[in-house]
């Protein structure tokens, strides 16, 4: 590891910047230099090194001012930072790590003291790098399985379709012809749905959406927009037979965007039928408690596991996907959680196996005037 390492070494006192590279440099690493924090940023510019160890009192630039400009640029943030100075008092040494630096050295220094912190602060960053790498590899491995499911599936159908309507459609049944148009259009909004939540991700995670809701912010009646979102999926709990319980005060106000709010109830709501089991029950509540509008979504449907429920506001996450043969990217209780923080709320979950889930929606409530 050390071989392919390369360190850059901060210090105004020449004799000491030379001792240290090459310590450094003879225990393999590569190194590169600087007289202060100034010209460490110009290095910076040019080379992104593995670690930096500064010292503190230097002119133009000294550490600390070092420190915060790297920590301050997303591009250097993860490189460990070692303080090495002469300023050995502990409110100096607490001043360094309160900062954030990954480790102190203080001057005079053994040079295996060194040795040790530079090699356990490379050896940290390569672990790090290396569970980073498995990580983006799983979720890469299981984006391209679930977006080729959710894209194959609906494209198969309009093309698959149109083929046939473009080769027998005068001689088809109208009612063949009109099952055909609706699977059609029903693989169309599944992609659309699809793209419009990706959209929203991208929104949530550059601050758009934070900065519309702070723009556009208005009082919000909580009742009419949970019944639009049951109204919007009735048909598909008609065809499972899930039964709505509705218990909420007409009065209830929040602050938001009121097409905001609706998503978060009617994707709640959505994934209580999901979960559902035929025949089964989904009530929504609805109430002003100690200054918060509560909102309750209960199924009793099939439940998940304690150890899951962590992973269920994670994008791209989904519980049991091949068992349930779901459809979707586990992106829609990732948008719920990140719409309802923008509205300054929370969201939680209860769940029993077999027994079903509650998701509850806090979020400020607004006094009606």
């Amino acid at each position: 590891m050390s071989e392919q390492s390369t360190i850059l070494v901060v210090d105004d006192d020449v004799t000491l910047l030379e001792s240290v590279s090459d310590l450094l440099r003879t225990s393999g690493y590569n190194l590169l230099m600087a007289s202060n924090g100034a010209q460490a940023l110009r290095v910076l510019q040019h080379h992104t090194p593995d670690l930096i160890v500064s010292d503190i009192a230097m002119p133009e630039m000294d550490g600390y001012q070092l420190f915060e400009a790297v920590h301050n640029n997303p591009a250097w943030l993860a490189i460990p930072f070692i303080f090495l100075s002469a300023r050995g008092e502990q409110k100096d040494i607490r001043l360094g790590y309160g900062l954030g630096a990954d480790y102190y050295v203080t001057k005079p220094f053994e040079s295996e003291d060194l040795l040790l912190a530079v090699k356990s602060r490379i050896k940290r960053i390569a672990e790090i790098q290396l569970s980073t790498r498995d990580e983006v590899d799983r979720t890469k491995q299981q984006l391209m399985t679930v977006f080729s499911h959710e894209l194959r599936t609906p494209l198969s159908w309009i093309y698959g379709y149109m083929s046939l309507l473009q080769e027998g459609h005068g001689e088809m049944d109208d009612d063949v012809v009109d099952k055909m148009l609706r699977d059609m259009q029903s693989g169309v909004e599944r992609l659309v749905k699809l793209t419009e939540d990706l959209m929203l991700l991208v929104y949530m995670d550059t601050g758009v959406t934070q900065t519309e809701i702070n723009r556009y912010r208005e009082d919000v009646v909580v009742s009419p927009r949970i019944e639009n979102a049951v109204r919007k999926l009735r048909s598909k709990s008609n065809k499972w037979n899930i039964a709505f319980t509705v218990t909420t005060d007409q009065n209830l106000l929040v602050s938001g965007v009121g097409d905001y709010i609706e998503s978060i109830f009617e994707r709640l709501i959505d994934n209580a039928i999901k979960f559902s089991k035929p025949d089964g029950r989904v009530s929504i509540e609805a109430e002003l408690v100690q200054g918060k509008i509560v909102v309750i979504v209960k199924d009793n449907g099939i439940g998940i596991d304690a150890e899951q429920i962590p992973n269920l506001f994670q994008r791209f996450k989904q519980i049991d996907r091949e068992k349930l043969e779901q459809q979707g990217v586990g992106m829609g209780l990732a948008i719920v959680d990140g719409l309802v923080r923008a509205h300054g709320g929370t969201v939680e979950v209860t769940s029993q196996p077999d027994f079903g889930s509650t998701f509850t929606v806090t979020l400020p409530a607004v006094v009606a005037r």
